[in-house]
């Protein structure tokens, strides 16, 4: 959740944010409404004005291998979070190597299975990462909707509804899998190329051309 109570998809795959309060009659007046019934009206109605201009619309579940692209991405090929372990990984190696000679046998060993262990212990968490949450969403989500619109993307699951605009994502990653609409360090919206289907080319043109762009 960023600091206008928008709601996003965050790295494990549910959706956080405010829900819009059920109203009957006349909708109470702003000096009524306590703070986070006024930040869920707000949510509400920037909503429905998204979604008033809807481009596309997609309705799926995040799955296993989704998740584990995810955790993967920002665990070793992200230029942040990816570079200490990077760092790590490559200062043992140059230890062990410029000092092979000088090493005692156990010194040898011990700095063998800090690379080791370093090797296996990033790529092992995120595969238990995934599963959990992939678990976890099948066993209490269900499916998000998401509608891509033209001020910003509409993000529905279970009783969350909630719009972020096009200006709170930091940037648009592509490859030949899926788009990551990124808005914070490791959260954002994941599209897979093989549940967004035959329209994937148009949403990344789509996409493209707001995510990233000075308005």
């Amino acid at each position: 959740m960023d600091e206008n109570n928008n709601a996003i998809v965050t790295d494990d795959g549910t959706l956080e944010g405010t829900v819009a309060p059920a109203t009957e009659g006349q909708p109470e007046t702003p000096a009524e409404m306590t703070p986070e019934e006024k930040a869920a009206a707000e949510n509400e109605a920037r909503c429905e004005e998204f979604l008033a201009e809807e481009r596309f619309s997609f309705t799926y579940m995040l799955r296993f291998k989704d998740l584990l692209r995810h955790k993967m991405q920002f665990s070793l090929f992200d230029p942040i979070q990816g570079l200490p372990f990077w760092i790590s990984l490559i200062l043992a190696i140059v230890y062990l190597v410029a000092a092979w000679s000088k090493l005692t046998q156990q010194n040898r060993t011990i700095i063998i299975v800090i690379v080791v262990f370093l090797i296996w212990f990033v790529p092992v968490r995120a595969v238990q990462n995934a599963a959990r949450n992939a678990a976890y969403l099948r066993k209490n989500c269900s499916p998000t909707e998401y509608h891509i619109c033209e001020k910003g993307i509409v993000a529905c699951q279970d009783e969350l509804r909630s719009a972020m605009d096009y200006g709170k994502f930091r940037r648009l990653k592509v490859n030949r899998n899926w788009l990551y609409a990124q808005v914070f360090l490791n959260s954002g919206f994941i599209f897979p190329k093989d549940l967004v289907g035959e329209r994937y080319e148009e949403l990344r043109a789509f996409l493209s051309s707001h995510i990233g762009k000075k308005k």
